[in-house]
């Protein structure tokens, strides 16, 4: 049986051709694409740096980090700002690359298959017919922590 998501807010987003969510309360705004700064030497999925009103924000590349095909940038292309808070307490603002977004709405859970690759997937919902994978930010956090300290 289907159920709400804990009646929580989703903020939607696509990459390539797969609906994408996060919980609406870690997205801080969504701005339109805008020239990224590049840091030398740093992982092909840690896009670059863009400064958001005197504060520089990282952004990550989703799509190369999950292992989808680039999309080249258009009209729809959009810069989502998203904090968590880490396990010290702290909190970590860092924007990713949306090829568009949906919107914010309720999700359905829909039960997994076992062995599914779900590195970076909190869980199944459904909105409407379209099946949406909920993205684990803290998970995805610890994962690119982990191998930029494995890279120096």
């Amino acid at each position: 049986m289907n159920e709400n998501l804990s009646n929580a807010a989703y903020f939607t987003f696509l990459l390539g051709d797969v609906t994408y969510a996060v919980e609406v309360t870690t997205v801080k705004e969504v701005l339109p694409y805008e020239k990224v700064t590049r840091v030398p030497r740093t992982a092909d999925y840690m896009k670059g740096v863009i400064n958001i009103r005197g504060t520089v924000v990282t952004v990550i590349d989703f799509r190369v980090l999950f292992g989808i095909d680039i999309k080249p940038v258009d009209k729809n292309t959009s810069i989502i700002v998203a904090e968590i808070q880490l396990e010290d307490g702290s909190n970590m603002t860092f924007g990713f690359i949306a090829d568009s977004v949906n919107g914010v709405g309720s999700l359905e859970r829909e039960p997994s298959a076992t062995g599914t690759n779900t590195q970076f997937v909190k869980m199944l919902g459904k909105d409407g017919t379209n099946l949406v994978l909920v993205l684990d930010l803290n998970k995805i956090f610890s994962e690119v922590e982990k191998r930029l300290s494995s890279e120096t």
